[in-house]
């Protein structure tokens, strides 16, 4: 992803979405901030599906503009105060049935990752602990440096 991709779709897709679920937290109102975290949960399995089919659907080194502009529409449709708005069509639709589904071995699967994670983190920082630093050799009393 470019930076001319990125800057757009980081606007419209995180920054206005941000902004606006803080204020539905300020606002006490349970449906606001609950569509809001239906906006961000369907944010984040775009990201991920993005992030692995942007090599076949935009194969090109440059983005182009159509592929942009269908991007942040696709957003500001998931974000849209409309009954049809994306985040809930999609969520409702898609997501919560598939997880309710299967979310005993999605739940599995996050659990082998979150302790095969925290293994290599722990080996990472245990050998890092092993490896004592080199000592520096105090230099003599007769080799000075001279101040300028």
């Amino acid at each position: 992803m470019d930076l001319y991709t990125l800057i757009p779709r980081t606007l419209v897709g995180v920054a206005f979405p941000a902004f606006a679920s803080l204020k539905a937290v300020l606002s006490d109102s349970p449906e606001s901030s609950v569509a809001w975290l239906r906006y961000w949960v369907v944010l984040g399995v775009f990201s991920v599906v993005e992030l692995l089919l942007d090599p076949l659907v935009n194969p090109l080194t440059y983005s182009f503009p159509t592929y942009l502009v269908l991007k942040c529409l696709f957003l500001v449709w998931c974000m849209a105060p409309v009954e049809w708005n994306g985040s809930d069509i999609i969520f409702n639709q898609v997501l919560l049935p598939i997880f309710k589904e299967h979310h005993e071995q999605i739940e599995e699967q996050a659990e082998k990752a979150k302790l095969s994670f925290k293994e290599k983190f722990e080996i990472f920082f245990k050998k890092d602990k092993n490896e004592k630093p080199e000592k520096l050799e105090k230099s003599d009393k007769n080799d000075k440096v001279e101040k300028l």
